[in-house]
């Protein structure tokens, strides 16, 4: 008897735990719409980095519109497409991420310089620029342009 009242007593306890796990892991999944775009941005390079595609996901809206300015990648539309594409991230070494080096903010825009870490020595990459416009709370478009 007294087993089962504290199997019973501890069920509250535990699903008042589950809304802080859920939102625990990064993302933009608790984020309001009115959060700031710095704050949205920021959640979705912390799923990046902790390679949590489905988080870093609902970092962005639903018909994002993502476009590589240099042309060598195909335009990512749609959150779908995003997952797809972002899923490399489920199979690289966890040292890999990105670090902001230089930020500006202006209105619904954040522009990132954006410095890869986490690489073999023969496999550095030259730093990044990222744009991205905020709307909604969500990332609604991304640009990245040329590197070099």
């Amino acid at each position: 008897m007294l087993k089962s009242i504290w199997k019973i007593s501890c069920v509250p306890a535990v699903l008042a735990l589950i809304p802080s796990l859920l939102y625990a892991a990064p993302g933009c999944h608790g984020l309001e719409t009115s959060s700031s775009p710095t704050v949205v941005v920021d959640a979705q390079i912390a799923a990046y980095n902790a390679h949590d595609v489905e988080g870093f996901a609902t970092c962005y809206s639903d018909d994002v519109e993502i476009t590589d300015l240099a042309g060598k990648i195909p335009p990512i539309k749609g959150q779908a497409a995003l997952v797809k594409t972002y899923a490399f991230l489920k199979r690289v070494p966890q040292a890999f991420g990105v670090e902001i080096v230089h930020r500006i903010v202006n209105g619904p825009m954040v522009i990132d310089q954006e410095h890869v870490v986490g690489l073999p020595p023969d496999k550095h990459k030259p730093d990044q620029v990222a744009v991205y416009e905020v709307r909604g709370g969500r990332i609604v478009k991304a640009w990245f342009p040329p590197a070099e």
